[in-house]
């Protein structure tokens, strides 16, 4: 059997993960820089885990084989064109079982340079688990500080654009990390996804450093790895503020495409933790569509108080107050290069 773990799979270079598992596994579960080709479309495996549980394992088989047959012509098509770019392809189904060894035995046989990766997306998983500490170990962390609004995201996305080494967590969680922090998302949230993206950029460091935004343990329902969660308490700390109009800005542009009707379902987790009176007092402004006005008070009489409780838990190595987001990045960059950090 032409198998090869995922430790062995880091070592090559001009290869291909091939996900062949359904389109509903790999969005839920995905290795980062796989391409999926579903062996069964979600339905088509729906009806052979029907068959296996209600009937037997062999009209399951039987049922997988043939719904299997009807989509070779478009995954050989597929699997032709990625074996003109890549000297390896690699195949991989959940536990490496019938789907990634029938896909890579075929494909061998007709000449192709085929792996199948040992265990599956459940060897994977484990690999990463248990080797988030050890990839993480000598690696540097810049952390961003601020209050809610004060453009943190935005600081790092134009020094990633500028070569800088970026973390950037609230995206790969797909999350803001606030009661809003779930509108304007486009993913739903997963862990198994967020802890793989994380170890993919862990492996692919290469300058020894991360900027990235102070977070709790928690972004959404998704929890930081803990020794990722460790480097952020313990890293270089810059303490980032602007003014309330920058602030009120930044909030409107980030929950720009939120309708009145989601942002009134996340207002109602905020109930929870103020007085009724003060709760009306904001929705009314909500369905009156004055979210500028709206924003300002939240920060002011919720998020702020929240936030300052702890803002004297760190030693801050610089502190930046900005009147644009550019000014904010250059500040950070000349206090990188002081320190020794490059973008190249």
């Amino acid at each position: 059997m032409r198998e090869i773990s995922f430790e062995d799979v880091l070592k090559l270079k001009n290869y291909i993960l091939i996900d062949v598992r359904s389109p509903k596994e790999y969005s839920e579960e995905l290795i980062p820089g796989a391409i999926n080709i579903p062996s069964l479309l979600d339905d088509e495996r729906a009806e052979v885990g029907t068959a296996y549980v209600r009937i037997s394992k062999e009209r399951a088989k039987e049922i997988g084989i043939e719904k299997i047959s009807k989509r070779l012509p478009l995954i050989f098509k597929e699997i032709n064109e990625l074996s003109k770019k890549y000297d390896k392809l690699i195949f991989y189904c959940a536990r490496g079982g019938m789907r990634s060894t029938t896909l890579e035995v075929l494909f061998n046989s007709l000449g192709y340079k085929t792996l199948k990766l040992e265990g599956g997306y459940k060897a994977y998983r484990q690999y990463i688990l248990n080797n988030i500490a050890n990839k993480n170990e000598n690696i540097k962390y810049i952390v961003l500080h601020g209050r809610t609004g004060e453009g943190k995201t935005k600081i790092l996305e134009k020094l990633e654009e500028k070569g800088y080494s970026v973390l950037n967590l609230e995206r790969l969680a797909d999350h803001k990390g606030s009661f809003f922090g779930g509108l304007c998302e486009e993913k739903k949230q997963s862990q198994k996804r967020f802890d793989g993206e994380i170890f993919n950029y862990l492996v692919n460091n290469k300058k020894g450093y991360f900027l990235v935004e102070s977070e709790s343990k928690r972004i959404g329902d998704l929890y930081v790895p803990e020794p990722i969660y460790n480097s952020i308490l313990t890293g270089t700390h810059i303490f980032i503020s602007t003014s309330m109009e920058n602030r009120v800005k930044i909030i409107l542009e980030d929950y720009s495409k939120a309708s009145i009707p989601e942002l009134e379902e996340c207002l109602l987790k905020v109930a929870r933790y103020i007085s009724k009176e003060r709760y009306n007092r904001y929705h009314s402004l909500l369905i009156e569509n004055k979210l500028a006005e709206l924003s300002e008070i939240l920060m002011k009489e919720y998020y702020d108080p929240l936030y300052d409780k702890g803002i004297d838990k760190h030693t801050y190595d610089l502190e930046i107050n900005y009147s644009n987001i550019d000014e904010a990045v250059d500040k950070v960059i000349e206090f990188l290069k002081e320190k020794g950090y490059e973008n190249e």
